[in-house]
């Protein structure tokens, strides 16, 4: 299903949650794409540093240009 991409601003910053909304992705995904080296979803950190902010560009390239494979990982048995 693709996401409409006209709402998000790419020159705005968004935290989290409202990437998981965007994205249509659970929180600890995002966490994970911002863990990957290089990252999938790269991040800047607020003025504080306490809060992880994405740039809607980033997540306009994400919805348009889908670079990992969705799903679960399952462990081998």
């Amino acid at each position: 299903m693709r996401r409409d991409v006209r709402s998000i601003d790419p020159d705005a910053l968004y935290s989290i949650a409202a990437a998981k909304r965007l994205l249509g992705i659970k929180q600890t995904t995002i966490y994970e794409y911002m863990k990957k080296s290089p990252p999938v979803l790269p991040y800047r950190r607020s003025e504080n540093g306490w809060h992880r902010l994405i740039l809607g560009s980033d997540i306009i390239s994400l919805i348009e240009n889908p670079r990992v494979k969705r799903g679960r990982r399952r462990k081998n048995r």
